[in-house]
């Protein structure tokens, strides 16, 4: 009798160790299936934030400085650069935005007032940035890390 109840116990015994481990290693499955699922939300978040921020950064920056004939591009060492006039008291300003060095950078200067490409402050680190100026549209085209795009296309209010 002792000998059956000995073997009953190390059945229970062993069969607790089993179900325990078997839990374990469900555990640690659905906890590295977390932890990836989450690495990919986070990177799709920055992605996202990346091409969104930067098109609504430069379009802000339109509306807020956007008056007749305040909006020019140019081109300066083979990158474009977009120029919002402005006016403050009896100085003319403008603020400069360009892609350079995979940033979008802003730069403030006299109007007409020499400038390098690396004068301009780092605004947002960004894969690539396109600017194009028609008749009354200003097409922004901006490209994330993971090589997805995304286009903006503001119509001027005030013409040029």
């Amino acid at each position: 009798m002792e000998k059956k109840e000995r073997r009953t116990w190390w059945v229970t015994f062993i069969s607790t160790i089993l179900i325990l481990g078997a839990f374990a290693v469900a555990a640690l499955i659905l906890s590295n299936i977390g932890v990836r699922v989450y690495q990919n939300v986070v990177l799709a978040n920055d992605n996202n934030f990346e091409l969104r921020t930067s098109l609504n950064y430069v379009a802000t920056k339109v509306r807020q400085n956007e008056t007749y004939d305040s909006v020019t591009m140019f081109e300066k060492d083979g990158v474009e650069v977009l120029a919002l006039g402005y006016m403050s008291e009896d100085m003319k300003y403008e603020t400069l935005i360009y892609y350079y060095n995979g940033y979008l950078c802003e730069h403030l200067r006299d109007e007409g007032a020499d400038f390098e490409l690396n004068y301009g402050f780092e605004m947002i680190e960004i894969a690539g940035y396109t600017m194009e100026l028609n008749e009354n549209t200003l097409t922004l085209t901006a490209e994330n890390n993971a090589g997805e795009t995304e286009n903006l296309i503001l119509t001027l209010r005030t013409g040029r």
